[in-house]
């Protein structure tokens, strides 16, 4: 019975079903210490999701969060006593295999992802899964422009390259985000890197017809003759 109720636990997270699983919380507490599978806990298959309340709703059903709750969800305070507690934690692995650092910066969180690159983590964790994401690229896919900054401030690599090649710079023109464009450019991002199959920042940027995207990366462009930057991967 109790296997079959977190299963549609679990199933109605998935589904952004908030009413549902208010009344299966009401009914058994316990099922905010559900996990998926993969070992990812209730909350963060709902902020996987993007549903932030239901994250909430689980939350408050548990005595404590452990810390890729606390930190996903924004609550530094919680953040600090673990890690007060146990250093080691602040370089921690989610069970899928994200550095915490990376899960938090991808998940929006800017005062805990700071928080978390002030105790001198590393800037440049790559996942332990096929994503190769770091706290840099993970911002960037989800369009969190300061908190992208936050990583590159401290010597993340901007030409990091992961997924076939995909760059940091690539993310920013492909989702039109010009700020962020011009802030990798101005400290180092390659305008002329190339995927393994070929395509470029330009490219993606034209892709999505961002036309003001398209017009700066032409202006950055490397000039003909020299080498081009290809991908290692």
């Amino acid at each position: 019975m109790l296997s079959i109720q977190t299963d549609e636990f679990l199933e109605s997270i998935q589904k952004g079903n908030l009413s549902r699983i208010n009344q299966l919380l009401d009914t058994n507490p316990g099922l905010a210490n559900s996990k998926a599978k993969n070992g990812v806990s209730a909350i963060l298959l709902a902020l996987y999701n993007g549903q932030r309340n239901i994250a909430e709703a689980i939350a408050s059903k548990k005595t404590e969060l452990d810390i890729f709750e606390a930190s996903t969800l924004g609550r530094l305070d919680s953040v600090k006593s673990l890690i007060g507690r146990n250093l080691s934690l602040a370089s921690a692995y989610s069970p899928d295999g994200f550095a915490l650092v990376a899960l938090t910066a991808y998940l929006g969180q800017k005062e805990t992802t700071e928080y978390l690159i002030g105790k001198s983590v590393g800037v440049n964790a790559v996942a332990r899964n096929t994503t190769g994401f770091t706290a840099l690229t993970g911002a960037v896919a989800n369009n969190h422009t300061e908190i992208a900054k936050l990583p590159v401030k401290r010597g993340a690599q901007v030409n990091y390259r992961y997924e076939g090649g995909f760059s940091p710079l690539m993310g920013a023109s492909e989702n039109g985000n010009i700020e962020l464009v011009n802030f990798l450019l101005a400290n180092g991002a390659d305008p002329n890197a190339k995927t393994r199959d070929g395509k470029t920042p330009l490219t993606f940027a034209k892709e999505k017809k961002h036309s003001e995207v398209v017009e700066t990366l032409k202006k950055h462009e490397r000039p003909l003759g020299s080498a081009p930057v290809e991908s290692p991967l």
